[in-house]
């Protein structure tokens, strides 16, 4: 995938519109790319099939059940000289794992207080209702790949809760594929 160069990638940040000013040099641009291999809680077939290894890896995750917003899992690839600006996430139901893949010197990555160096092949989890940013001050592109898995101290019931609510709210809003326009 990284041989294909920035075109395999999708920017991370696509707004419609006028972005929040901390997200304007990163909207539409591939100097934060991803590649999905998991979207809004549908696989992407097509990704899957180019990343094998990592396809058959990913049977074991623990993948949350959040209609239309989750699991999610992609390569993150950070150009050289890039910011990811501070920013929270929605909801704590799940906690996001960053899995440091390539980790070039003057890599980054701040939760709440906490700042660490990635560790390639050393894998984290956090809360990302927590504030979070990252960097690269290095010449060249840093590799991460990201999971959202449940919070551990959801049981069951408050997973399926969670799954029922994700799906209520995206059919009054309309999020929710068939859903659109009354469907």
């Amino acid at each position: 995938m990284l041989a294909d160069g920035p075109g395999a990638l999708e920017p991370y940040v696509s707004v419609d519109g006028v972005p929040q000013d901390r997200w304007r040099e990163l909207n539409n641009s591939r100097r934060w790319g991803v590649f999905y291999l998991w979207k809004a809680g549908e696989p992407v077939a097509e990704n899957l099939a180019r990343c094998p290894k990592t396809a058959e890896a990913l049977k074991a995750w623990p993948q949350c059940d959040l209609m239309g917003t989750g699991p999610t899992a992609v390569f993150s690839i950070l150009d050289a000289r890039t910011r990811i600006p501070p920013h929270v996430g929605v909801n704590n139901a799940r906690l996001i794992c960053h899995l440091p893949l390539i980790v070039p010197p003057g890599c980054g990555f701040r939760v709440g207080a906490e700042t660490r160096v990635w560790e390639p092949g050393r894998a984290f989890v956090f809360d990302d209702t927590i504030e979070h940013e990252a960097w690269n001050d290095s010449d060249q592109p840093r590799a991460v790949l990201i999971l959202d898995c449940w919070n551990p101290d959801l049981t069951p019931a408050e997973r399926e809760m969670i799954t029922a609510l994700t799906a209520g709210v995206g059919e009054y809003y309309g999020d929710l594929p068939g859903h659109a326009a009354g469907i």
